[in-house]
């Protein structure tokens, strides 16, 4: 469905906002699979997303800190999400040899099985929802994104001439 369609819209805006709107939607397309596969497991995205992190850091763990910085979803509260993995017995804290004041997360055995469990769905996943695509244009898709994300980041500090145009 074009986007036109989707959003009744009566004409297409600028092709600046097409794009915005177009990676918007996007996103919720690939969140909605994304969500109904973790919570078959009993996790959601952003819990998903932290034992993602972990499971790939130093054997010794990461600080709370270091999984905030790393998150794809950076709204959300790292140590309550610790916290609950921690709960199921996905995770654990250890402290911080060199700083008593830092604890590390770390993955527990139970919490790498379920990742390891779901390496092969989360496969699947991604190559449907990019089998539309041959891999030079994923590869192509990937490399412009990130082309653009950048330029978004540089554009971080003109945010607030924008707020100031809006008002």
């Amino acid at each position: 469905m074009s986007l036109q369609e989707e959003l009744q819209m009566s004409k297409l805006p600028a092709p600046g906002v097409q794009l915005m709107l177009q990676l918007m939607l996007t996103r919720e397309a690939v969140v909605r699979v994304q969500e109904r596969l973790f919570e078959a497991h009993g996790l959601t995205i952003q819990q998903y997303n932290v034992l993602r992190i972990v499971r790939g850091g130093p054997v010794k763990g990461h600080p709370i800190y270091e999984i905030e910085r790393r998150m794809i979803y950076r709204f959300a509260n790292v140590t309550r999400l610790v916290d609950r993995l921690e709960l199921q017995g996905l995770l654990k804290r250890v402290a911080d040899p060199k700083d008593r004041r830092v604890s590390r997360v770390v993955i527990t055995p139970k919490g790498r099985r379920l990742m390891e469990r779901l390496d092969e769905p989360v496969q699947e996943m991604a190559t449907r929802l990019t089998s539309c695509c041959d891999e030079a244009e994923c590869l192509n898709m990937a490399n412009r994104l990130e082309r653009l994300r950048e330029h978004c980041s540089l554009q971080e500090g003109a945010q607030e001439e924008l707020v100031g145009a809006a008002n």
